[in-house]
């Protein structure tokens, strides 16, 4: 009987103290995060530098800026929680609580929208402090990890995961590790990995970095930023009238390709058979998403049909390792960007079908969800 009790007060005794242990990492998990929320709301305005780092699944390497931030805190602001102006090399963002204007610095453009964030860009710390002011309210999503040492300083590190499951076979996620400054209670990493999937069905993957330097907080000579202004030599944006394809029945204009080697092709080697014209970019995410879909062309249809990856902007070294890295087994080759006056395309991708006398019998615009459905019943009708 005395060993029973003992037991079970021992059981007792440990339950408590995991309890208590689990409770003491919960409280200094909200300690950091409300600590964070509270430097940054309570300020009047902090300036600070960023340099963003992303890169895509369907990029080669990072691309790189450096971000002048300025934030002005707003409690009643709903959207980020305040109004901000970051300055990037080649645009400039201003957000002074009901419309974001976005100035293209090269060709002094502007384009004006209500949601405050729209690129990674456009991530302040306001947006930032949301995320994690959503995290205290579901607190079983975050992680507090051991101190990270950088450059002999130890800094706090918190985990947030949103979501991390499986969709269609495919692992999706959204995690955000925050390494916090426990001193100045502002961040000094934030790095975000996304992964997912599009509207048309691919898998899109995202690295996003942070980094953070020359904090500068409540300043008397602050910009105002309680309304985004326009200067006055910049014009607004105007997208330009879609270029319509070659119509069904052309006859295919003359067309001289490069293979990635430097071999010359013409169009007219391909005469007796289906010809898919795509017209590509590096860089281009749906023209990234295509590549399955024409591998699964390619494996259906074999020499019956052949696929053409056009690139009028890329260098063959550049395309030679995309298709390495995406695995494309049709032939890419390089052609003049004269090629988009004989093949008018709205963007990228863009598609057109020649049948065997390379007569255009279909183009088409994008890529989506069912485009191999539509290609299909268009090489199936010939």
């Amino acid at each position: 009987m005395f060993f029973a009790l003992s037991s079970i007060r021992q059981t007792i005794f440990l339950s408590i103290a995991c309890l208590l242990f689990f409770t003491g990492i919960s409280n200094v998990r909200a300690q950091i995060i409300q600590a964070s929320i509270q430097q940054i709301k309570s300020s009047k305005n902090i300036s600070y530098t960023d340099i963003v780092r992303t890169k895509f699944s369907f990029q080669e390497d990072f691309v790189a800026d450096t971000l002048s931030s300025y934030i002005m805190p707003v409690g009643k602001e709903s959207q980020t929680g305040g109004c901000y102006l970051i300055k990037a090399r080649n645009h400039a963002y201003a957000f002074d609580g009901s419309k974001l204007i976005s100035l293209n610095l090269e060709d002094s453009t502007y384009k004006i929208q209500q949601e405050s964030v729209s690129g990674q860009n456009t991530r302040s710390l306001l947006y930032w402090t949301n995320v994690l002011q959503k995290s205290v309210n579901q607190p079983d999503q975050v992680r507090l990890l051991p101190d990270t040492l950088i450059d002999n300083i130890f800094y706090a590190h918190v985990k947030i995961i949103d979501y991390d499951s499986i969709a269609h076979n495919e692992r999706v996620y959204l995690i955000t590790d925050f390494v916090v400054d426990k001193k100045a209670k502002l961040p000094f990493q934030i790095n975000r990995q996304m992964r997912g999937l599009t509207d048309d069905g691919s898998i899109l993957s995202l690295i996003e970095n942070h980094n953070y330097s020359t904090y500068r907080l409540n300043q008397r000579d602050f910009p105002d930023l309680s309304v985004a202004k326009i200067p006055d030599y910049f014009k607004l944006y105007v997208r330009g009238i879609p270029v319509k394809p070659l119509p069904n029945g052309t006859l295919a204009p003359p067309l001289t390709m490069h293979d990635l080697t430097g071999n010359e092709l013409q169009l007219t080697h391909f005469r007796e058979k289906f010809v898919l014209l795509d017209f590509s970019l590096i860089g281009c995410p749906h023209s990234a998403a295509a590549v399955q879909m024409l591998n699964r062309l390619h494996d259906k249809y074999g020499n019956q049909l052949a696929i053409l990856n056009i690139y009028p902007n890329d260098p063959s070294e550049v395309i030679q390792q995309f298709d390495e890295r995406e695995k494309v087994r049709t032939t890419s080759v390089t052609c003049k960007k004269t090629a988009q006056q004989d093949f008018p395309i709205n963007g990228y991708p863009s598609f057109y079908l020649l049948d065997g006398d390379g007569v255009v019998v279909q183009s088409y615009s994008g890529f989506f969800k069912d485009l191999e459905s539509l290609l299909i019943d268009d090489i199936e009708s010939l």
